[in-house]
């Protein structure tokens, strides 16, 4: 499927998981349904809106790899699902939450070609096309790039900072798709998460891949803790993700002041 094709696919899997979690109650949108097959609780608005996502999606040829249903389909091309990323925001109408969509020829994060992020809350859209590296990012519209942002002393999303590392301020706002397009249109400096699960890493691949494609092909640099590129991160339930996204000069300094 071309760009266009995808965007236009991704808008309205948007359009519609709006519309059924708008017909969901305050209280039902936080009302745990059951267990994911990531291991964690399942509320309303996560089965409702990934039920929405899937049924559109299995109309195509895609392997789905999404929180609640764990991997669907044998296509030849994976997709990675957020339907709901920023759960919690959600079911607290507190607007920060979104739908997350990232497309690549392979398992490998290194071969995605097309993400999609929107803000359910307020209708702001962020892609990307193009390969790893090699496209362009956009936010409603208009082509965007990172901050320019050298010092340390600057403004970064951090979970979880264990101590005063010099940054001017950090943030915290619950979605981490959205977070990494914050990053990529400059809004933010920088995206930091250090969390371990069983010693790997806490971000699984469907709450960052369309964000990291969009950040990276907006000209961040994007690694884990340890410097090490993430092309190799698979489209799989299992795979964790620690996290430095920033330009390359200011992502430096900030591993270096990790240690």
């Amino acid at each position: 499927m071309k760009h266009l094709e995808l965007l236009e696919l991704c808008r309205s899997i948007k359009e519609e998981v709006e519309k059924a979690i708008g017909s969901l109650s305050r209280p039902e949108l936080g009302q745990e349904v059951g267990i994911g097959e990531d291991g964690t609780p399942t509320k309303k608005v996560d089965r409702v809106a990934e039920d929405v996502a899937l049924g559109i999606l299995k109309e195509y040829d895609f392997k789905i790899v999404t929180e609640e249903s764990g991997v669907v389909g044998d296509g030849d091309i994976y997709v990675a699902l957020d339907p709901i990323d920023g759960t919690f925001n959600a079911s607290k109408n507190i607007p920060i939450y979104s739908v997350s969509l990232c497309f690549s020829t392979s398992e490998r994060l290194g071969d995605a070609f097309f993400g999609y992020v929107a803000n359910l809350a307020t209708d702001t859209e962020y892609y990307s096309h193009g390969g790893w590296r090699g496209g362009e990012s956009f936010r409603d519209g208009k082509k965007i790039s990172v901050s320019e942002e050298e010092n340390i002393y600057c403004n970064a999303i951090f979970y979880y900072p264990k101590k005063d590392y010099g940054f001017k301020r950090v943030r915290i706002f619950g979605s981490a798709a959205l977070e990494l397009c914050f990053v990529a249109d400059g809004s933010v400096d920088a995206f930091v998460d250090i969390r371990s699960y069983k010693n790997r890493g806490f971000l699984r691949i469907y709450d960052v891949a369309a964000g990291l494609l969009i950040s990276t092909n907006a000209g961040a640099k994007a690694t884990d803790l340890n410097g090490r590129p993430l092309e190799e991160k698979r489209f799989a339930m299992d795979e964790r993700l620690t996290l430095i996204v920033a330009n390359s000069i200011l992502h430096d300094k900030i591993k270096k002041v990790l240690g």
